[in-house]
């Protein structure tokens, strides 16, 4: 099961199984590089502010698979996810699908049996060969294109950029949030021959725009997500002939519950091993001021991360950071080293098979970077110096890592 094997043949058979392959639902699929689970968060949000019944899919989880799945903004028990899996074994097992189109399947005969009046799916990554591109989406949301998985879907931005856009499909609204001239042409030719027209946020007439000026959720890309989940919102509401109210808007872009997205938490106790130098710290270690998580993982969500940061005139003392083997960890360095002039703290990740070595990580960032030996002791380091130099710690590079950091600290998830 964890492996990957792209095309959609395996998840069309198993839609066909389980009748799932006209799903009676709306549906709405997001794709893109950096916002999507942000951006398909707000657009949910704002169906149930509505009146809608909704079924989110999102990927990857923190502390638990259930978190991916959501029905009306609560993450589903484990007896119902259990109810859902089974049906799918019992009519799949011996199509050989991979742990995301299973978990995906899982999702959609729960969004099925919940009879949700809008189903919404992050793309895992890519698009033409994802699993949540085996429906027909009634909506598209392309979120900001860059460069990310190289190794699969590039190389280079072209390539990127093609295999997302072959999520566009013939009848379906496509709405692409801000991207660059090469990216916007490069998503025309594509929808060109499907007969589909890439609309951007600004060309969805007679919407709100005050609600997406100040989303809870902080910085510029954020505002960016959500003018795109508001566009969509209009674009499909007019098609299903759905209303559209701006306080219904600006009450489900109120709504913080979507951790690890410059998330500031402040400062508590912090966990670590019982026989590590740091716990002689722990009064240090709970003064320090201010905790701020982020998933930027990939070059622009690092430069999405510090513009933010540079707005809120936040200037962390120092980082915990690390990345996964897949990314380009020569453009990220730099961006990395700019984010604080204080120490930077790589953690070893040994439970996650993809991840870079400490070692490798900290020879790319320089004098400024110490490896360590897990997050718990890189957490507790980390604190001791911003409790000295009163600035918060950032945490960012990787969402496995914000993972391992809310199972330290899992009040965190929910703050």
């Amino acid at each position: 099961m964890f492996h990957m094997h792209l095309g959609l043949g395996r998840m069309r058979e198993a839609a066909d199984r389980l009748n799932l392959a006209g799903m009676p639902a709306c549906l709405a699929q997001v794709v893109g590089t950096n916002g999507k689970g942000s951006t398909a968060y707000y657009l949910a949000q704002i169906a149930l502010e509505h009146g809608f019944s909704t079924g989110l899919f999102t990927s990857p989880h923190f502390l638990t698979l259930r978190e991916r799945i959501r029905i009306n903004g609560k993450i589903a028990s484990e007896e119902t996810i259990l109810g859902w899996a089974n049906t799918a074994q019992a009519a799949c097992a011996d199509l050989g699908l991979t742990y995301f189109e299973t978990i995906t399947l899982i999702a959609m005969v729960g969004f099925s049996a919940e009879h949700v009046d809008l189903i919404v799916l992050e793309a895992g990554l890519g698009g033409r060969n994802d699993a949540t591109s085996t429906w027909h989406p009634d909506l598209l949301l392309i979120t900001p294109i860059g460069l990310d998985h190289e190794r699969i879907i590039g190389p280079g931005l072209e390539n990127i950029v093609q295999d997302k856009a072959g999520a566009i499909k013939s009848g379906t609204l496509a709405i692409s949030g801000p991207q660059t001239a090469t990216v916007r042409d490069l998503l025309a030719q594509e929808a060109e021959g499907k007969a589909v027209a890439v609309h951007t946020s600004d060309d969805i007439p007679e919407v709100d725009w005050k609600a997406a000026g100040a989303p809870a959720l902080p910085g510029p890309h954020q505002r960016d997500n959500a003018r795109l989940a508001l566009a969509g919102w209009a674009a499909l509401a007019q098609r299903q002939g759905w209303p559209v109210r701006p306080d219904a808007c600006a009450l489900a872009l109120s709504s913080k519950a979507w951790p690890g997205r410059l998330q500031r938490i402040p400062a508590t106790p912090v966990s670590c091993p019982e026989d590590s130098p740091e716990n002689s710290h722990e009064k240090a270690i709970g003064n320090a001021r201010e905790f701020i998580l982020d998933g930027a993982h990939n070059p622009s969500a690092l430069e999405a991360l510090k513009i933010a940061l540079d707005n809120l005139a936040v200037c962390p003392r120092t980082v915990i950071f690390t990345c996964m083997q897949d990314k380009n960890l020569d453009h990220m360095a730099p961006l990395v080293r700019q984010l604080t002039s204080g120490p930077i703290f790589v953690p070893e990740l040994p439970t996650h098979h993809r991840c870079r070595p400490a070692h490798e990580v900290v020879q790319a960032l320089g004098p400024q970077a110490q490896a360590t030996s897990d997050p718990a002791t890189a957490l507790a380091r980390a604190a001791s110096v911003a409790a000295l130099t009163d600035g918060p710690v950032l945490i960012c590079g990787s969402l496995y890592l914000l993972a391992e950091i809310y199972a330290l600290q899992p009040e965190w998830l929910d703050a």
